[in-house]
């Protein structure tokens, strides 16, 4: 945290320098969060300069309730949020192939049938709703926990929990 603190510092008193730490810190972590919800480098790319942009105008609002990257989702997601509405309710993509274990080497034969899955559960979550797919790709793809999604899309923990759920429930009867 002490380095966020030096980061927001450093912002307010040099913003040049404050956005270069903190493209530095967060860029590749906000990254790989917009290339799970948008899939396509361009949108993603688009998606995390309007983020880091917007964090930079608004340093003087982040009051210290959540963790900093926490409140850069929930940036983040709201302009994702902006551009589903803009794009239309099927825009959401999601990768060929899940990544694969770092410590294990599966067998030709294995990974024909993850790469199977892979698609069938690709699919499954593409058909669910957006507010479903949000939570979906924030837990399971960006790897937050329940509560910073919950900040990041000022919605109550129990509500993260009942999207998740549900989410579960309906790519099972998919599968």
């Amino acid at each position: 945290m002490d380095d966020d603190n030096d980061i927001l510092r450093q912002i307010g008193e040099r913003p040049e320098e404050g956005a270069r730490r903190l493209v530095c810190k967060y860029g590749r972590r906000l990254y790989a969060a917009a290339m799970r919800m948008c899939r396509n480098e361009a949108d993603a790319e688009d998606l995390v300069s309007r983020t880091l942009a917007r964090v930079v105008q608004n340093i003087g609002s982040f009051k210290g309730k959540s963790e900093f990257f926490t409140w850069q989702c929930a940036i983040m997601a709201n302009f994702f949020k902006m551009d589903l509405r803009k794009k239309g309710a099927n825009s959401l993509e999601f990768p060929e192939t899940l990544p694969e274990p770092a410590d294990e080497r599966p067998s030709p034969a294995e990974t024909v049938a993850r790469a199977d899955d892979a698609h069938k559960i690709r699919a499954a979550v593409a058909a669910l709703p957006d507010n479903l797919r949000l939570a979906v790709t924030l837990f399971y793809f960006g790897g937050m926990s329940v509560p910073a999604i919950a900040q990041s899309l000022d919605v109550p923990e129990g509500t993260v929990y009942y999207r998740l759920h549900e989410a579960k429930k309906a790519i099972r009867e998919l599968l």
